[in-house]
């Protein structure tokens, strides 16, 4: 698992294993310079928010690719220490924030907060219903800026519905198994994506 671009691109970075020995699910290379492809004209300057954060790659792949700011969402002990390693190892601990929170609570304190965020990554476990209740969560909360994007993670296999809320998705992209499934919120016009 390495940064593949930015300013720490190249650095390899650890991944976490959860209780009982289960490793945490990393992105494809493939899929991660894709879905930065797409971004590449809104990541520069942007609040970024990684939900089911994991080892942190794909924040830490928003920060090397000049992110503002990046929130980490992870439960797991474990997987949070290594978010703090990764971040150290990158210099990018300046830059970051974690929340060590189951992510449907983070959200709540995020909202109550007042936080806003350009980009949300949703890297849920594969074809569990936490994905479609954290978008259900996101689409009733304030925690999206106007035209800011919402990225769901998922299995081809798991369907992401067209609306969840106020959140409607306008593009979805396949790379093997894994789909991206964006959102925005209806009635704003984005911002153009590759």
């Amino acid at each position: 698992m390495r940064v593949i671009g930015g300013t720490a691109r190249g650095r390899v970075l650890k991944t976490a294993l959860l209780a009982g020995g289960k490793k945490i699910r990393p992105l494809s290379d493939r899929a991660k310079e894709a879905l930065f492809n797409i971004l590449a004209q809104v990541t520069p300057d942007c609040v970024f928010l990684d939900l089911f954060a994991g080892s942190g790659q794909v924040g830490i792949e928003a920060l090397s690719r000049g992110a503002k700011l990046c929130v980490f969402c992870e439960k797991e002990s474990g997987a949070v220490r290594f978010i703090n390693d990764n971040l150290e190892l990158c210099g990018f601990s300046d830059r970051a924030e974690i929340f060590a929170l189951d992510v449907l609570s983070a959200i709540s304190v995020l909202d109550k907060n007042k936080a806003l965020f350009d980009v949300i990554f949703i890297g849920a476990p594969y074809g569990r219903r936490i994905l479609l209740d954290t978008l259900e969560k996101i689409s009733k909360s304030g925690i999206l800026k106007v035209n800011g994007i919402v990225i769901a993670e998922h299995t081809k296999r798991q369907e992401a519905a067209r609306e969840y809320g106020g959140l409607k998705k306008f593009r979805e992209n396949r790379y093997g198994d894994t789909v991206f499934s964006f959102y925005r919120r209806g009635g704003f016009e984005t911002r153009p994506y590759k």
